[in-house]
């Protein structure tokens, strides 16, 4: 009799493993055969939860982005309406080690949006969210042009993260916040 498999912990496994490859290796080593050595198992383990590389990596990003939502939500809520878009811009620049190689498995879906439009599209669905929730704090905070605050916010912290693996030490998250909060503070109110 087959062993039962609880579908969500294996797809959390696949994820864990997907990270430590991309950490120890690079994103650009994270195959579906490297991830199930990785899981010390074939790559069956992987496929028949993965059948791609693509679905491999938005498995690795979709439960990051479960866990930033959580985070973020809880950063937000903890301040009055009117801080919320700063509070966001430093909960944005906050990083764990997780977060360092996650951003790395972005950059991997921009390097390669043209043989991989399935991961451009969950790419571009996930910037746009992120740039609407940019846009409906900026509103409740009370920014004159909140569309802009958000687009110019959105910019600078995704630019961040490139700079700041660049040149950490240069760019880092002190530096970034201080500069952002610049920004937000020469934007106009209502």
């Amino acid at each position: 009799m087959p062993r039962e498999v609880d579908a969500d912990q294996r797809l959390a496994d696949i994820a864990a493993a997907t990270l430590h490859v991309a950490r120890d290796t690079g994103a650009q080593s994270v195959t579906i055969r490297s991830v199930a050595r990785q899981l010390g198992g074939s790559t069956t383990l992987v496929t028949n939860y993965l059948p791609t590389r693509a679905a491999l990596i938005m498995n690795a990003l979709d439960r990051g982005r479960e866990r930033w939502l959580q985070e973020r939500d809880a950063a937000i809520a903890a301040h009055p309406r009117s801080e919320r878009l700063r509070a966001l811009v430093d909960w944005s620049l906050s990083s764990t080690p997780e977060d360092a190689v996650l951003r790395t498995l972005i950059l991997e879906i921009v390097a390669n949006a043209d043989v991989e439009p399935e991961l451009r599209a969950a790419l571009q669905r996930e910037s746009a969210d992120y740039r609407d929730y940019f846009e409906h704090t900026a509103a409740d905070a009370g920014f004159a042009e909140p569309r802009h605050a958000a687009e110019l916010l959105y910019l600078l912290v995704r630019g961040g993260y490139i700079a700041g693996m660049e040149d950490e030490r240069h760019w880092s998250e002190s530096r970034l916040r201080a500069i952002m909060h610049a920004v937000l503070a020469s934007l106009p109110r209502v």
